[in-house]
């Protein structure tokens, strides 16, 4: 379940865990820079764990006849890349390092991506006028004020709050690893979770067609009647 919190909040809640109401620890402005470096660790873990809860997705706009097209400001990684006909959607497959000579002097509408550096680049190069959909994470937004809200799982606010507060009693040597095991619970878990889905969504992370070149279960589709999974 999420929960939205602002910095405001957390910061309250470091204050009381350190004793600390008049700031003696750190300025306001550090409490916020505490908190954004531990939130953008715990946004990665949440990644890992949930993709779907942040996907979005972005028109590649100014299509001419060249391939390479920035990525968004705003990006983290890489879902897919649609070619858009009308209602029509056609899943572009990514292009595998062993493949990347293969559009070399071809033609034809593309079928494939690379994301290469900060440019998404289609084989083979699109027609003027072509539509292209980037499905893709974003970064963690930047949490620049006290008034920045935060998206994160119910309890997970602990979590920040007690990372800053072990932060800032660290720097004076006063932290005796009171908060240690319920941080580390935390990570644990968006770990496990993250684990059990690379398996539990085999179908969904790799293209089926993809899943026999010679890769072992099971870490590819089974032969035989197990095909029918």
């Amino acid at each position: 379940m999420a929960r939205s919190v602002t910095v405001q909040q957390i910061v309250d809640q470091v204050q009381i865990l350190c004793q600390d109401p008049d700031h003696a620890l750190a300025t306001e402005a550090q409490y916020v820079a505490f908190i954004s470096d531990e939130y953008t660790r715990l946004y990665a873990a949440y990644v890992e764990a949930e993709p779907d809860r942040f996907r979005t997705e972005a028109t590649i706009n100014g299509i001419t006849s060249t391939s390479a097209y920035a990525v968004p400001s705003d990006w983290y990684a890489t879902i897919g890349v649609d070619y858009v006909s009308g209602s029509v959607r056609k899943q572009l497959r990514r292009l595998s390092e062993t493949d990347r000579n293969r559009y070399v002097l071809s033609g034809g509408d593309p079928d494939a991506y690379r994301v290469i550096g900060t440019n998404v680049v289609l084989y083979t190069t699109p027609i003027t006028g072509q539509t292209f959909t980037h499905i893709y994470i974003p970064t963690a937004p930047p949490l620049t004020t006290v008034g920045t809200t935060i998206d994160c799982r119910l309890g997970h606010e602990r979590y920040l709050q007690f990372c800053v507060a072990r932060i800032l009693l660290n720097a004076e040597n006063s932290y005796d690893g009171r908060w240690d095991d319920e941080i580390g619970r935390t990570m644990a878990e968006l770990k496990r979770e993250a684990n059990e889905r690379y398996f539990r969504d085999l179908a969904l992370m790799r293209p089926p067609n993809e899943g026999r070149q010679g890769r072992a279960y099971p870490f590819a589709w089974p032969y035989g009647n197990w095909s029918r999974w």
